[in-house]
């Protein structure tokens, strides 16, 4: 019997095949787990949005200390209101954050009875 010296492996065509195949099917899937990332945050956002819209009503409602109440028209929500909020113990700074835009910090806005986060 003669021993045959054959090596078993791939060979370049294949492997670059294969290369290609993933390279394909990355590009495909990428887009979408991007996309689900960004839809993801902004949902988070609308939730942030509502909870503190609750603390503003619930503020607003029981008013500690006999302060001022925090404003629901459609705009821009200052700064001191989310100061009363955090001092009223009903959120943290952290709470408020907004989550589209650090750069922003605690940036929201009441438009058609929400809050949404400034983009």
């Amino acid at each position: 019997m003669i021993a045959r010296n054959i090596k078993r492996g791939f060979t370049l065509i294949e492997i670059l095949i294969v290369v290609v195949i993933l390279g394909v099917l990355a590009a495909l899937v990428v887009p979408s787990v991007t996309s689900a990332l960004g839809d993801a945050k902004n949902e988070a956002a609308d939730a942030r949005g509502s909870q503190i819209l609750t603390m503003i009503t619930r503020y607003n409602q029981f008013l500690p200390g006999g302060g001022t109440a925090i404003s629901t028209t459609d705009g821009a929500i200052a700064a001191a209101s989310f100061t009363k909020l955090t001092a009223a113990g009903y959120c943290t700074a952290a709470d408020v954050e907004n989550q589209l835009n650090a750069a922003h910090a605690a940036s929201w806005t009441f438009a058609s009875g929400k809050v949404i986060p400034t983009p």
